[in-house]
């Protein structure tokens, strides 16, 4: 009797002491979102340098050599006449290539919302109820240049400019997503405050945004 009773007490040790050893040795995680002091800092940091490539693949785009001025008539010159609306970007533009704005954007965003939008930037895609018809791409290159088309409207004027200290997590929210409201104005109107949803992501042992801070 005392050795099966020592046998379920040695049994239940194990038991317990394995137990123990496997919460120990599980990696820390929680499904709720992080404090927003925590990630403040970071935050602000993606939108403030969302501003510059918003810009370039949502705004006005990259400088470019007027149509008609003395640059473009010489580069017309020596490179031919380019059709479909499409601008030589300046050779002063801070991004030099596609590459350079897909890498500045990576910075910026997720590789999900940046997959996205490279498509429309880059490619050009099928515009739905129009059979065979295809949008263009906003920028294009080749080995010398790179170039912007004009036929593509920009979809935002201006910066957004956000209040920091309003910023607040809210649901839905977990330990790798979360959702912030933000007050905020347009710059062009800064007498019209209005609450922004912004949503960011964790994947590379970072933050990035998942959606347009514009």
């Amino acid at each position: 009797m005392k050795k099966n009773m020592c046998k379920c007490l040695l049994s239940l040790c194990l038991t317990v002491l394995l137990l123990l050893t496997s919460l120990f040795t599980l990696p820390a995680c929680s499904p709720n979102p992080p404090d927003v002091e925590l990630v403040y800092d970071r935050l602000v940091e993606l939108i403030e340098k969302s501003h510059e490539i918003n810009v370039v693949m949502f705004g006005c785009g990259l400088p470019v050599y007027a149509r008609g001025s003395d640059e473009d008539k010489l580069i017309h010159r020596y490179y031919g006449v380019v059709e479909d609306g499409r601008e030589f970007v300046s050779e002063y533009a801070k991004f030099e290539n596609i590459d350079d704005i897909k890498t500045a954007a990576r910075q910026v965003y997720s590789e999900d919302y940046c997959n996205s939008i490279f498509e429309s930037l880059f490619t050009g895609y099928a515009s739905e109820g129009i059979s065979g018809s295809i949008l263009p791409a906003r920028y294009s290159e080749d080995e010398k240049w790179v170039y912007q088309n004009s036929h593509v409207d920009p979809l935002v004027t201006g910066t957004r400019v956000y209040d920091y200290a309003s910023m607040k997590i809210v649901s839905p929210s977990s330990s790798n997503m979360i959702k912030v409201e933000i007050n905020s104005y347009a710059e062009d109107h800064p007498e019209e405050w209005v609450t922004v949803d912004l949503s960011f992501v964790y994947e590379n042992g970072n933050w990035y945004l998942d959606g347009p801070s514009c």
